[in-house]
């Protein structure tokens, strides 16, 4: 793979927690209680720290990541 290759895989890996992020404030939004919408502004900072965490040149940690967070984000928009 080319470095242009990596750099499309962080992208979708970004895009897609951005969206999953996205899912997690809408959640937060509709919160009934001020526990869960504590819960849902909590797992928004855990994302964006995980994210960061993923190094830029390990694809299988892009990968795996990636498919976890859409299948996380798929989860939660049944």
């Amino acid at each position: 793979m080319s470095t242009d290759d990596i750099n499309v895989l962080y992208d979708v890996l970004c895009d897609t927690a951005t969206a999953l992020t996205g899912r997690y404030i809408e959640l937060g939004r509709a919160a009934k209680t001020p526990e869960e919408e504590e819960y849902w502004s909590s797992r928004i900072m855990a994302l964006r720290n995980e994210r960061r965490s993923v190094d830029h040149n390990d694809r299988e940690a892009i990968r795996e990541h990636t498919r976890r967070w859409v299948r996380e984000l798929e989860e939660l928009e049944r």
